[in-house]
């Protein structure tokens, strides 16, 4: 083999392998946003059962127009889990008329999520990638 070959099979082996390591950095970052989309989903649904939860009378189960209820065994009321597949989840906060959900991947520890339900409407959703979401 020449020179020049070596080179192109060299340099050929060098490109595939950038290639390779920008493709696995690519894919990686896809899975955390795949799991903080599955969770901002969950999470969605369990406040919305919330709602439903407190727009219910006291006799029925239900909150009574009121989130503080759910502060303390939230889920079981709701007849939900606090573990999926994807990930951990906990009402953080019930107080009144504003409930806050947070949600912390199994796969990624850092990807966490956090919403905001003041009244019957999200007020605010976060999705944070820092591990600045913890649960207690």
């Amino acid at each position: 083999m020449g020179h020049q070959q070596l080179l192109l099979l060299v340099l050929g082996t060098i490109i595939v392998g950038l290639a390779i390591v920008a493709g696995t950095q690519i894919l990686e970052k896809n899975y955390r946003q795949n799991d903080a989309d599955l969770l901002l989903d969950r999470s969605i649904m369990i406040a919305q059962s919330a709602v439903a939860w407190k727009a219910q009378a006291d006799p029925y189960a239900g909150g009574n127009a009121s989130y503080s209820g759910l502060e303390d065994g939230g889920f079981r009321k709701l007849f939900l889990g606090e573990e999926t597949i994807v990930g951990y989840f906990q009402i953080t906060k019930a107080v009144g008329d504003s409930l806050v959900l947070s949600a912390v991947s199994k796969n990624y520890p850092e990807v966490g999520v956090r919403v905001l339900v003041v009244g019957e409407e999200f007020a605010k959703t976060d999705i944070l990638f820092d591990g600045s979401v913890v649960l207690f």
